[in-house]
């Protein structure tokens, strides 16, 4: 077996790179709203949850870089919880803005707009449930954990490169730089890409891709009516 390293930042420091779009993206866009503005409960508790997850991820990578094997397991637990009401109050925060006529991502309307954080869900859910799975793979877990973050970062990424930057084109840029950091990691370090960096990728690709191909279609109106 892999011998633990102390000697591996990067993944502390790129679940931090994913708190701080978050942090930028939806403040941002809270501050554009005007002074005054305070979010609905429930979409405070539901970012409350999720930046708690994403706390928690850079906990157990330092502590992993320290060797703290047990208490890494005991908090495991804690970050299936969170895991799991990311997922519930996703798909709750989803169906109140599918109510929201306003509602618009990408030009479609509410129903097709609900495609993206859906989507986002289910990535997450995908790839945690990956590195759940292999947690006895020191080199995939440690990818995964902080790659199913990456996977649910996109709405703070789009929120940051609308508001700051002013091109919301450039999200999907930011995000693909992200996920490309993973496979140069993998060649700098071990010479060659790690299957869970490629699979991360394809992945994020593959669902960007069903999520404009399907949006505004009526399999996918029926398909979120029964759904939300």
């Amino acid at each position: 077996m892999a011998r633990y390293t102390r000697s591996e930042p990067f993944f502390p420091i790129m679940t931090l790179v994913v708190v701080g779009f978050i942090i930028v993206g939806f403040g941002s866009a809270i501050a554009a709203r005007g002074d005054g503005y305070v979010p609905p409960p429930a979409l405070l508790l539901h970012g409350g949850v999720t930046l708690a997850w994403f706390a928690l991820t850079l906990v157990q990578a330092l502590l992993i870089r320290r060797a703290n094997f047990g208490l890494h397991r005991q908090f495991g637990w804690a970050s299936l919880g969170l895991a799991g009401m990311i997922v519930v109050l996703g798909y709750n925060t989803t169906a109140v803005a599918m109510g929201n006529p306003e509602w618009s991502i990408a030009g479609f309307d509410p129903v097709g707009s609900a495609i993206f954080p859906f989507f986002d869900i289910v990535t997450f859910a995908i790839v945690y449930t990956l590195g759940i799975a292999r947690r006895k793979d020191r080199e995939a877990h440690k990818r995964l954990m902080v790659l199913a973050g990456v996977m649910m970062m996109d709405p703070a990424v789009a929120r940051t490169a609308i508001v700051l930057l002013g091109a919301p084109p450039l999200a999907l840029l930011l995000e693909f730089a992200i996920l490309l950091a993973f496979p140069i990691y993998d060649w700098r370090t071990r010479g060659r890409p790690h299957w869970a960096s490629v699979f991360g990728i394809v992945l994020f690709a593959v669902f960007f891709a069903l999520r404009m191909a399907l949006g505004g279609t009526e399999a996918w109106a029926g398909f979120a009516g029964a759904v939300f």
